[in-house]
């Protein structure tokens, strides 16, 4: 097991390294253009689909279920999904190719013709990878049921690497509809390497012989497993079109700039919140209510002196932020602008973006999946009333801020359902001010770029170290970190 999770754990650090390179890439090629644009939407428009058919089928469904089925049962189930992807994978394809300028009318209707044109054959080309993206994932799931987690280690890995060929080929060869064939060349290549690796390895099932019937209990068994999850993608991806919509709608250059400021948030996310999530998946499964709450109010306080400078830096330190990371080649100031605007209203939130995802994993360790998808679904709704109420009063910010809110609302609701609400807000409320001061004095630094970073930096962790030392209760949160022991917090900060 701890090698599976160092390999996962290398995986996705190589990928997000490679993620990271590919948009700073993008954003020296191409800024906030309408090629940049164009591979937004396409990405969108093929992937929401796709997702809002198998989001769960493979983690809750196939999977789960494989595991528990003799041989013979589980090839008859892993041959009936294939089967049933290869006809969707059918379906989107060429409802896609056939429909690519009505489907980029729906998801981004903000922009001009020309753009739309181009974003619909970037379409196109981006549909051709949805067989072997589906394919590739369920032979990923296939050799994960059996211990296996190479497939799965590098994905993000050969996508990236993929993609960042394919801008290399569209900039030297000033063909720029050569970045949307990135996708689909990595995940055929995928397709191909994964399964010719389990067949060497003996997993992909043979044909058994089975008694009449057995894929019919095996749907109904898949069906059980699934229903309580589908509002869930219907939401998710609901949101995520309506989060293009209202983008096209600001500017063109809005939709290139969302997902610019979403990868440093989510990257955040991503190192500061994730290894804690999935901890607690290992350490709060099995224990009854008051266990797994004495297990986890320890961790809160100490994630929140993390997370919440971190908001900060980004609030305040959005722009040198995105100066660093992207202001080279096309990007210029109107890009830094726009993506800085975003950025801020992620930061508003990235606290409970990343609180969220801690407390959202310990209701998945505690086997109650159905609140936490209730926490889920009610902040995405509140994201999406954000992003449609407010978008034309406060422009680009609102799209951060959509999500900010909507992180709040699924960190409420799942804190009140682990038992933690009142603990929780007490102690988000002692840092309140402490942010405040800091915010106020981090925003009198006059310079951008590196040095504002630094500068912004060191001036949030100083207020926060001051604060730490004056608190008694912030003085134990910090030396349970620094000791790496937890320690005993008492309900008050």
């Amino acid at each position: 097991m701890r090698q599976a999770v160092r390999r996962l754990v290398l995986g996705g650090l190589v990928g997000k390294l490679l993620g990271l390179l590919r948009e700073v890439l993008l954003a020296a090629a191409y800024g906030t253009g309408a090629p940049v644009t164009a591979t937004r939407v396409a990405q969108t428009a093929t992937l929401s689909p796709v997702d809002l058919f198998t989001a769960d089928v493979l983690t809750a469904g196939f999977l789960p279920l494989h595991r528990g089925l003799d041989p013979a049962r589980a090839a008859v189930l892993f041959r009936g999904l294939r089967t049933a992807l290869w006809a969707l994978a059918a379906v989107l394809t060429v409802g896609l190719l056939a429909g690519a300028r009505p489907v980029v009318g729906l998801v981004a209707p903000g922009l001009d013709p020309s753009t739309a044109a181009s974003a619909a054959l970037f379409l196109q080309l981006t549909a051709l990878g949805i067989p072997s993206y589906l394919q590739f994932s369920l032979l990923s799931y296939l050799e994960m049921s059996h211990g296996g987690f190479t497939l799965s280690s590098v994905r993000a890995t050969v996508q990236n690497a993929g993609l960042i060929a394919s801008l290399a080929a569209a900039w030297l060869l000033h063909r720029p509809v050569l970045v949307a064939t990135g996708f689909a060349a990595a995940y055929l290549g995928l397709h191909a390497w994964g399964h010719v690796s389990l067949r060497r390895r003996g997993l992909l099932p043979p044909v058994f012989h089975v008694e009449p019937g057995v894929g019919r209990e095996l749907r109904h068994r898949l069906w059980v497993r699934l229903r309580p999850l589908l509002l869930l993608p219907v939401v998710l991806q609901s949101s995520v079109v309506l989060e293009r919509v209202v983008a096209s709608l600001l500017g063109e250059e809005v939709v290139a700039a969302v997902d610019y400021a979403r990868f440093v948030a989510t990257t955040g996310v991503n190192l500061l919140a994730v290894p804690l999530g999935l901890a607690g998946l290992a350490v709060l499964a099995g224990l009854d209510a008051s266990a797994a709450r004495a297990r986890l109010a320890p961790v809160l306080p100490g994630l929140l002196l993390v997370v919440v400078p971190a908001s900060v830096v980004l609030v305040v330190g959005a722009a040198p932020v995105v100066e660093v990371l992207y202001a080279r080649g096309a990007f210029d100031a109107r890009a830094v602008r726009t993506s800085a605007a975003v950025l801020a209203g992620f930061g508003v939130g990235f606290w409970a973006q990343s609180t969220a995802y801690v407390l959202v994993k310990a209701l998945n360790a505690a086997g109650r999946n159905a609140v936490a998808a209730l926490a889920l679904v009610a902040g995405l709704l509140v994201t999406v009333a954000v992003n449609v109420g407010l978008h034309g009063v406060l422009g680009p910010v609102t799209l951060g801020l959509a999500t900010s809110a909507g992180s709040v609302v699924t960190t409420v609701v799942a804190a009140r359902a682990l038992g933690v609400g009142g603990f929780l807000l007490r102690w988000t409320a002692s840092c309140l001010p402490v942010a405040v001061v800091a915010g106020c004095a981090a925003h009198v630094v006059p310079w951008g770029g590196l040095p504002g970073c630094a500068a912004i930096g060191a001036v949030v962790l100083a207020v926060f170290a001051g604060a730490c030392a004056l608190v008694p209760g912030w003085r134990r949160v910090v030396r349970g970190l620094v000791s790496g022991r937890e320690q005993l917090v008492g309900e008050r900060a």
